[in-house]
């Protein structure tokens, strides 16, 4: 069996969900692949994230409002 993890580095996996995101680090492809849900680093998703304003809220926010941008 593993070891189990201290209650200190699970305190650090919380503490990221509700981290500030940044769109800064966000790289997108040239070009669009239309599958079917689109990937995340597609352009489109890319912009529906920024009139969104996933961006400006934490990390638990981001990903709803990325689940949702890769829908068709």
């Amino acid at each position: 069996m593993g070891k189990k993890k201290s209650a200190k580095h699970r305190n650090k996996k919380d503490n990221k969900k509700h981290q500030a995101v940044s769109a800064a680090g966000w790289k997108t492809k040239k070009k669009c692949c239309r599958s079917n849900p689109r990937c995340k680093k597609c352009p489109v998703v890319y912009t529906r994230l920024l009139k969104a304003g996933a961006f400006e809220g934490d990390t638990a926010e981001l990903k709803q409002k990325l689940k949702d941008a890769r829908r068709w």
